[in-house]
């Protein structure tokens, strides 16, 4: 998959005081990812420390909160990761993907949205 950005913007959950940033869409990632003084500036708050795994095998941990994130006028309420400083450590991981209900298009490098969800089983309960 190729690697691109999209523009995200980002707020408590009252949708007080927003920011805007150019995050990476990283599919590999289950939640997104901001500069805990930007969420902090924002009024987000952690609600839990969680231990993850990067890329190379190492794990690292986080606080974990929640935040309103709109991507091309979609918006919800979606896991968000307090990173490190940087505006390099803004990531659009896959959760939030799922949430927003946006396909990746890596061919084109874009996010697509979609209509429908999924539910993994289809026959009866």
């Amino acid at each position: 998959m190729g690697v691109f950005s999209a523009t995200v913007s980002i707020s408590n959950l009252e949708g007080g005081d927003q920011a805007e940033a150019t995050a990476l869409v990283d599919t590999g990632a289950s939640d997104s990812m901001f500069p805990a003084s930007l969420l902090e500036r924002l009024h987000v708050r952690p609600r839990s420390q969680v231990d993850y795994v990067l890329a190379d095998g190492s794990e690292v941990s986080y606080g974990r909160g929640q935040a309103r994130i709109v991507i091309d006028n979609r918006d919800g309420i979606c896991p968000v990761i307090f990173g490190p400083e940087g505006a390099d450590n803004c990531l659009i991981g896959a959760t939030t993907l799922q949430i927003l209900m946006f396909s990746v298009d890596s061919t084109n490098e874009t996010l697509v949205a979609t209509t429908r969800g999924r539910l993994g089983y289809g026959g009866n309960l």
